[in-house]
C-alpha cells in the first residue's frame, strides 16, 4: 500500500508541473526575455517533450513525489 501511494503521489506531482509549466514559461517569457514589440513569441510543448532534457525533469519530478510520500508513509 506504500507503494500506490507513493506512486500517485509521484503522478500527482507530475500532472501538477504540467498544468503549471506554461504559467512558468509565460512568466519567463515577459519578465525575464523580454520579446520585443513586433516579436511574436511561441512554446511548442510536443517539441519540448521530445528531448531528452524534459524526461529527466519529468523523472525528477516524479522521483520527488514518490519519495516525499514514500518518507512520509513509511516512518509511520
Amino acid at each position: 500500500m506504500v507503494y500506490v501511494k507513493s506512486l500517485l503521489a509521484g503522478i500527482a506531482a507530475l500532472v501538477i508541473a504540467a498544468v503549471l509549466s506554461p504559467f512558468v514559461m509565460l512568466i519567463y517569457v515577459y519578465v525575464v526575455y523580454r520579446p520585443a514589440a513586433n516579436q511574436a513569441v511561441g512554446w511548442d510543448p510536443v517539441s519540448f517533450a521530445k528531448q531528452p532534457l524534459s524526461w529527466l525533469i519529468g523523472t525528477l519530478i516524479f522521483l520527488a513525489g514518490f519519495l516525499w510520500e514514500f518518507r512520509r508513509a513509511t516512518s509511520k
